[in-house]
């Protein structure tokens, strides 16, 4: 086995735990939830592992093998499409469940926030942030300085 089919087996095992993730992250927006970075990055670490062990045990299951890479490449398709959803989608800043952007809007991309882009915090989503998201010392800092930048009036 060549050192490119070998690193296949290992990209594709890792896009499809990652996809799986990006598809689930899809379906929590609508229970106010998201996934943070880092447990897309454990998704990855796993997927490697999986399919190292895949690529071994497909040396002797050879019928298998199309109908794995049709389910397997299909799956990482649909990840592909959600992941370019929750990526182009503009957070919508007037639900109820505005306030869990606050955290990625304020701190930038950290392990424990969601990865994907919140877009400019406009006056309303500042004041939403100040008056009902539990702010650190640093973000608070932001915050204040979002507010003096944008000149919005204090909260």
């Amino acid at each position: 086995m060549t050192t490119i089919v070998r690193h296949r087996y290992l990209f594709v095992g890792s896009g499809f735990f990652v996809s799986g993730v990006a598809c689930v992250d899809l379906w929590l927006e609508l229970f106010c939830a998201r996934f943070p970075l880092l447990f897309y990055l454990i998704a990855a670490i796993i997927g490697l592992g999986a399919g190292h062990k895949l690529k071994t045990w497909l040396i002797d299951h050879g019928a298998l093998k199309k109908v794995l890479k049709v389910v397997s490449l299909t799956c990482c398709f649909v990840g592909c499409l959600s992941i370019a959803q929750l990526t182009l989608m503009q957070p919508n800043w007037g639900t109820k469940c505005s306030f869990r952007y606050c955290g990625r809007g304020l701190s930038g991309l950290t392990l424990l926030a969601s990865p994907y882009p919140v877009g400019k915090l406009s006056c309303s989503a500042l004041w939403l942030c100040a008056n009902e998201y539990r702010l650190s010392s640093s973000q608070k800092k932001e915050l204040d300085r979002l507010i003096e930048v944008q000149g919005c009036p204090v909260p």
